[in-house]
């Protein structure tokens, strides 16, 4: 990969007293070549431009994550979103009796602080039975599971949790399911995961989409005359359709929590700076929002609009070949996995500290046949961003780059 890079030097006070107080009031060293000790050096500050940084589609799981999304909005910057959530209630244990005339309830708690959409506007749902065996673990995010008649209907607003009776929904469905709770036979687990696959929540309109917590989403069963108690999800996830008739400015890329698109670039560019590892003080990957974009995008919406925001991004070194099964958690590089990078709302930067990571090149060399990768958590709620890239297009000032602190010897 070609980097292009320019130089920032500053020459400090021959004294190493004064060069160690000078790093320690404007920078904080890594762990690699920490201490800056030769009075015969200079302080140096190398910027390395990352040219070749792209947008890389992949195809991920999106069950069994910490949430699951479930609504529709109309982003005008990053297109329709429709998700589906999809969830199956365990059968109770054998110690827990159902009644034939139980009443079950299932409990949605919604995670409303990564709401995507208008936040106080009411989204509506249709309850559908899906007809085909799945699993958490191997739903994608771009799968159509098959579903049944439709059961019925509710609808979300602004509260942060939700009850609703299956029993009025469709009173067939909930006797189906005691058949199967009640059933006294050894394959009764068996019986039924062949026999009952599950729920699909559909969005109708296209007013949020509302992300669920998994351990608080649940099913309430209700006896007459016996104990109530509770059953969790043994599967959940959901999919996501998204139609992306938009445009996006020249120079900046699109980034999905979702693994949708992720970014990518081949090296770190840092092989022409004269860099030794005892004197690397810092160094900082950075990568800029394009904030502007993502505000004026936002300006006609209601202010009850919100585009959730992703605070962390995390940089990954991983084969091509094999994503997205090897981002997450990510190929260690001498005990360097994925390194995060937290937001700054000052700039609008993500900002990763790869001190330790250079520290490894310069020193070891990196693995081959890997290449880095930006991401951002996929945690089952969806949070975009717009990320300027390295096109001609970019300010200088906005272009993702590498910042590198180290000490330069006067004799090199």
């Amino acid at each position: 990969m070609n980097s292009s890079f320019q130089s920032i030097r500053s020459f400090c006070f021959a004294s190493i007293c004064v060069i160690s107080l000078a790093l320690v009031s404007c920078e904080n060293p890594g762990s690699v070549g920490s201490g800056l000790s030769d009075s015969r050096g200079e302080v140096v500050t190398d910027t390395v431009f990352v040219d070749g940084m792209e947008t890389v589609n992949t195809t991920t799981y999106s069950g069994n994550l910490s949430f699951f999304a479930m609504g529709k909005y109309e982003d005008q910057l990053f297109g329709t979103m429709t998700a589906t959530g999809y969830m199956k209630p365990t059968l109770p244990g054998a110690d827990n009796t159902v009644s034939e005339n139980a009443t079950i309830q299932m409990r949605l708690l919604f995670e409303n602080e990564n709401v995507y959409g208008d936040t106080l506007s009411d989204q509506q749902y249709s309850l559908y039975e899906i007809n085909e065996l799945w699993r958490g673990t191997a739903l994608k995010i771009n799968d159509d599971l098959a579903t049944d008649a439709k059961l019925g209907e509710f609808s979300i607003s602004t509260d942060d949790s939700l009850d609703i009776n299956l029993n009025e929904i469709n009173q067939d469905w909930v006797d189906r399911y005691i058949q199967f709770a009640n059933t006294d036979t050894t394959n009764r687990d068996s019986l039924y995961k062949n026999g009952m696959y599950g729920l699909a929540v559909v969005p109708e309109n296209a007013n949020k989409i509302v992300p669920l917590t998994v351990g608080e989403t649940r099913f309430t069963i209700q006896n007459p005359l016996a104990d109530t108690f509770r059953v969790s999800t043994s599967e959940w996830g959901y999919t996501l359709n998204r139609d992306t008739n938009t445009s996006f400015p020249q120079g900046s890329v699109p980034l999905y929590n979702t693994y949708e698109q992720i970014l990518n670039f081949g090296d770190l560019g840092i092989e022409d700076l004269e860099v030794e590892t005892s004197g690397l003080s810092r160094a900082e990957l950075v990568l800029y929002e394009n904030t502007s974009t993502m505000e004026q995008t936002l300006e006609s919406e209601p202010f009850s609009v919100i585009r959730p925001h992703p605070p962390t991004a995390y940089l990954q070194y991983a084969d091509p070949a094999n994503l997205p099964e090897n981002i997450d958690p990510g190929v260690p590089v001498d005990n360097v996995t994925k390194i995060p990078g937290v937001y700054n709302e000052n700039d609008g930067s993500y900002r990763f500290d790869i001190t330790q990571l250079v520290g490894n090149k310069l020193r070891d060399g990196l693995p081959g046949g890997r290449e880095f990768y930006i991401t951002f958590p996929n945690d089952g709620t969806i949070k975009p961003s717009l990320i300027y890239s390295d096109g001609s297009q970019v300010p200088t000032s906005k272009r993702p780059k590498i910042v590198i602190t180290y000490l330069k010897n006067s004799s090199n």
